[in-house]
């Protein structure tokens, strides 16, 4: 009876035109997806704030150390065991797929990114849920359309829509999740299948907004007036970040080829683990997406960074010690991202640049403050800060200057943040033409 009426409906889908097609595959698609992205966040937030319950916020926790092994080495036994394949950076390799023209997406991809994340995630894995929770989204627009009997071409497109609706739904930026699909996905669209991804995620991401609580994942409680007082600054901070995100991709992949040297898969668990493990120690800022971490920086002044860290006393010295763990943290966050990515986790690559940028424009205006006695604007500078190295690492400017003032609800800041986002992206193309050339002379 029940399979019987799955096909009477795929016969009706198969058989109407795409203009009814279309706008109810992607409400439910964007439906899915957007309530995909409130649960992932509410199971890493559940499992953090567990963890976090059992620390010491003045001194080191050694616990810090054990989390990432154990969830790291939980994912691996369950992508091994359970699901029987890798779904380390699993959006990329959907994205590889769709470019040879292959447009099948198992249907283990909609819930194993959701409980691998989860894992890798809430045991404190320094990274993001939105290349997860982007696989899922693509599975499940790949999935249901396939299942209708839809056209191959549908099938792809609504694996975009898919994807792009989990980056929506995950940071609740339906702009910056069309612009994941066409910058970072890269997919050859039509007029009306950009439509149709753009009414997926904003359904998606207005699903999220709503079994969220109605409120952004960062919360921007200042408001800054505006003035072209600090824009020189910005510029500096923009030129900043595209040398320090040329830096993060370094630092990170050679995290990345040292552990796929690694053929024991056990071994290669324990090691990534370990190593976040021990970044986590001394910096406990690093656990997780960080979110909560760039909130204060934006909303505090007084906050202080070394909070859970053994570097803790370090408060005392006010500014030049806040700079030194400041400093510490940018040295490894693109180490840390990568460990945890690329050593049998499961975990996004967006959320990391996104914290480290906010990271950098806390010690631009700290060391401004420090050193030369000068004041900027907290706010301005992280958000600046945020877009700058996102758009450098990722190198998708639009979607990095988007996602920052749609998932802070800053939309007055779009000025500063679009400066710093096209600078970011600029110093890293210009230094990639200037390496193809050098290389080129040598052959």
């Amino acid at each position: 009876m029940i399979k019987q009426h799955i096909t009477n409906i795929r016969n009706k889908f198969a058989g109407s035109p795409i203009i009814v097609v279309g706008p109810v595959m992607c409400l439910v698609v964007g439906l899915l997806s957007g309530a995909a992205s409130a649960l992932l966040k509410w199971l890493i937030g559940h499992m953090s704030e567990l963890a976090r319950s059992l620390m010491n916020i003045e001194c080191g926790n050694w616990m810090l150390i054990l989390l990432p092994v154990a969830g790291i080495v939980l994912t691996g036994i369950f992508c091994r065991y359970v699901l029987r394949r890798n779904i380390e950076h699993s959006s990329e390799k959907i994205k590889e797929s769709l470019h040879k023209g292959m447009d099948n997406v198992s249907g283990k991809l909609i819930y194993g990114p959701l409980i691998a994340s989860t894992f890798t995630l809430g045991f404190g894995g320094s990274a993001g849920s939105e290349g997860p929770i982007a696989t899922v989204g693509a599975a499940l627009g790949g999935n249901i359309s396939r299942k209708l009997g839809l056209s191959d071409d549908i099938v792809r497109v609504m694996i975009g829509c898919g994807a792009g609706a989990g980056i929506a739904g995950i940071f609740k930026a339906p702009v910056g999740g069309m612009l994941f699909t066409l910058e970072c996905m890269a997919m050859p669209l039509s007029t009306l299948a950009v439509i149709g991804i753009l009414a997926t995620c904003m359904v998606s991401s207005l699903t999220a907004y709503v079994l969220s609580g109605y409120v952004p994942d960062l919360s921007l409680e200042r408001f800054v007036p505006q003035s072209t007082h600090y824009i020189p600054a910005v510029i500096l901070l923009g030129l900043v970040c595209g040398f320090y995100a040329l830096y993060y991709n370094a630092t990170g992949r050679a995290v990345a080829r040292r552990l796929g040297a690694m053929s024991n898969p056990w071994v290669r668990n324990v090691a990534s683990g370990l190593g976040v493990g021990l970044l986590l120690f001394m910096f406990p800022a690093l656990y997780g997406e960080g979110y909560g971490v760039v909130a204060d920086l934006m909303n505090k002044p007084d906050y202080v960074l070394g909070d859970y860290s053994p570097l803790y006393f370090l408060k005392e010295y006010h500014g030049y010690g806040l700079l030194l763990i400041a400093v510490g943290v940018l040295l490894v966050k693109g180490m840390a991202a990568y460990g945890s990515n690329s050593g049998g986790g499961v975990a996004g690559d967006f959320a990391p640049t996104l914290f480290a940028g906010a990271i950098m424009g806390y010690v631009v205006v700290l060391a401004a403050r420090t050193l030369l006695h000068v004041e900027l604007p907290m706010p301005v500078f992280v958000l600046g800060g945020m877009a700058g190295v996102m758009a450098g690492a990722v190198k998708a400017p639009l979607m990095a200057i988007f996602l920052t003032v749609e998932m802070t609800a800053s939309y007055e800041y779009l000025l500063p943040v679009s400066i710093a986002g096209i600078l970011g992206y600029a110093v890293v193309k210009i230094a990639e033409v200037r390496k193809s050339q050098v290389l080129s002379t040598k052959q």
